[in-house]
C-alpha cells in the first residue's frame, strides 16, 4: 500500500461552486484516492505519520478538466500557413486541416508529450481531446492514450471522422475511435468517444455509420461553430447541423456538442431535452471571429456548459476570465457578467463522471480519485459563493499552479514538473517541429468540404 500523503495549509474548495470551503484546510490521500478532507487539524489528528506537503496559502482544489482540446496543435504556435486566411473557411483549409495532414505518428507522439506538459503546468488532470492525423489514424490513440499516461493525465479521447478526406478515411477515422472506446471501458484514466469533425464535413453515409457504432450519442463533435457550419448544412440537407444529428439519432445524454455559436433557441432546446452538453470555447471563437456562443440562452434553457480551450491554450482558467470579459454586454449590470460564466469550469463534471462510472469524479471528498491542482493566491482572500468567479478572474492572475496531483501522483510540485523534464521534452520536440512545419509547407490547400467517395 502507497504511503498516505497530506497537503494542508491553504484553502480547500471541495468544488467550484464554493459550496464547501475550509479556510485552513487540508486534504488526505492514499492508493489513487482521497481518504480525508477536512479543516487542517482534524486531518493531521487523523493521519499522523503521512508524509507532509504544503499548500503555502494557496487554494486546494479539484484537478481542472479541459472539456475540449487538440493535443495535435501544440507544435503549431508561430506556424505561418504561407498565404492569407479570410474567414474561418480559409482558416480552417490554409491552416488546420494543412497541419493534420501533415503530421505523422512521430510529430503526434511529441505534440500530446508538449501539450500534457503545459496541461499539467496549469492545474489539468484530465484532457478531453479531439484528434486528426489523416496519415497515421490506426491505433493513434493508443499512442496519445500512452504519452498522456506517461505525463500522469487522465483522457477521454476520439479520433474527429470526417469526409474532406475522403470515404475511406471517414471510415478509418470512426473505426478507430470505436475501437480505442471499446477498449479504454474498464481503464482507470481513459475512456473515449465517436469523434466526428463537423456536419459540414460530414456526409449522410458517415454520419449513418456513426450512428451504427454510436451509444446514448457518445459523440464529440463541433457545432455551428461559425455560420459556414450552419448554411452549408441547410443549403445540402434543408437543416441545420443539430437536426442532423437529431435525425440520425446522434444526440443523447452522452453528446459532446462543441462551440454552438450559432445555435438557435429551438436547439437550445434541443441540447437541453436530450441531456447533451455543451462546450464552450471563448478564446478560439474570439480568436477565429465566429461570434461568440449565447451564453444566457443556453442557461435559460437549462442546457449544460461546460469550458474547453479548442487548442488555443492548455488552460481552462485561462478561458473562464476570457469567457467573463467576452460576455461583458455594454452597459450591462458587471453582476450578470459573472452569473454568465459561473460554474463553467465544473460544467463538464457531470458527464465526465458519467462517462467513468465514478459520481466523486472532480471532487475534493473523502472516495473521490486524487486529482487535485494547488493554485497560489497571494492575497488570500476568501472563497465564498457569489464571489468565486471573481476571485478567479481577477484574483489568480496570472494563474500559478503550486502543486499538481493526478490520481496521487505529483505532477508538478512547487512550480517544477516532476514526471517530466520540460528541458528534455522541449529540446526533443524541436527537430520534430521543423520537420512537421517543412512537410506543412508541401500540403497544399483547397480541400473540398466532402472529399471523394
Amino acid at each position: 500500500m502507497a504511503e498516505t500523503q497530506l497537503l494542508r495549509g491553504g484553502t480547500v474548495l471541495a468544488d467550484w461552486s464554493a459550496a464547501t470551503v475550509i479556510a485552513d484546510g487540508a486534504v488526505a490521500w492514499g492508493d489513487g484516492r482521497l481518504l480525508a478532507v477536512g479543516p487542517r487539524a482534524e486531518v493531521e489528528a487523523t493521519h499522523p505519520g503521512a508524509a507532509v506537503h504544503e499548500a503555502r496559502g494557496g487554494w486546494i482544489t479539484p484537478g481542472l478538466v479541459n472539456a475540449h482540446h487538440h493535443l495535435y496543435s501544440a507544435l503549431a504556435p508561430g506556424l505561418d500557413p504561407g498565404m492569407p486566411m479570410a474567414g474561418f473557411a480559409q482558416t480552417l483549409d490554409r491552416l488546420w486541416w494543412r497541419l493534420d495532414r501533415a503530421h505523422d505518428e512521430e510529430s503526434v507522439r511529441h505534440s500530446v508529450r508538449v501539450g500534457a506538459l503545459r496541461a499539467a503546468l496549469a492545474g489539468c488532470t484530465t484532457v478531453v481531446d479531439h484528434h486528426a492525423s489523416p496519415a497515421c489514424i490506426p491505433g493513434v490513440l493508443d499512442l496519445v492514450a500512452e504519452e498522456l499516461a506517461a505525463a500522469g493525465l487522465s483522457g477521454v479521447l476520439c479520433y474527429e471522422a470526417t469526409d474532406r478526406n475522403g470515404g475511406d478515411g471517414a471510415r478509418a477515422g470512426l473505426a478507430e475511435s470505436a475501437r480505442f472506446r471499446d477498449a479504454a471501458a474498464g481503464h482507470p484514466r481513459f475512456r473515449g468517444l465517436i469523434g466526428l469533425h463537423a456536419a459540414f464535413t460530414l456526409g449522410d453515409a458517415t454520419l449513418a455509420r456513426a450512428a451504427k457504432v454510436a451509444r446514448d450519442g457518445d459523440i464529440h463533435i463541433h457545432v455551428a461553430e461559425d455560420r459556414l457550419d450552419v448554411e452549408t448544412c441547410r443549403a445540402r440537407d434543408g437543416t441545420g447541423p443539430l437536426q442532423r444529428l437529431e435525425r440520425h439519432g446522434l444526440l443523447g445524454p452522452a453528446s459532446w456538442i462543441v462551440h454552438g455559436v450559432h445555435l438557435d433557441g429551438d436547439d437550445m432546446g434541443l441540447l437541453a431535452t436530450r441531456g447533451a452538453l455543451l462546450v464552450h470555447n471563448p478564446e478560439s471563437n474570439a480568436n477565429n471571429g465566429v461570434g461568440r456562443l449565447d451564453l444566457p440562452r443556453a442557461r435559460a434553457a437549462g442546457v449544460a456548459v461546460g469550458l474547453g480551450t479548442d487548442g488555443m491554450s492548455p488552460c481552462p482558467a485561462g478561458a473562464l476570465r476570457s469567457a467573463f470579459l467576452l460576455h461583458r454586454a455594454p452597459g450591462a449590470d458587471p453582476a450578470d457578467g459573472w452569473r454568465h460564466v459561473e460554474g463553467l469550469l465544473d460544467g463538464a463534471r457531470a458527464h465526465l463522471a458519467r462517462l467513468f462510472g465514478d459520481p466523486l469524479l472532480g471532487l475534493l471528498t473523502p472516495g473521490a480519485p486524487a486529482d487535485i491542482a494547488v493554485v497560489d493566491h497571494v492575497l488570500a482572500a476568501p472563497a465564498t459563493r457569489g464571489r468565486l468567479t471573481a476571485q478567479l478572474v481577477f484574483g489568480m492572475t496570472p494563474w500559478r499552479v503550486r502543486h499538481t496531483v493526478a490520481r496521487g501522483d505529483f505532477l508538478v510540485r512547487d512550480f517544477v514538473p516532476c514526471r517530466q523534464d520540460a528541458e528534455r521534452v522541449r529540446a526533443a520536440a524541436e527537430p520534430v517541429r521543423r520537420a512537421l512545419w517543412e512537410r506543412f509547407a508541401a500540403v497544399p490547400a483547397g480541400t473540398s468540404y466532402l472529399g471523394g467517395a
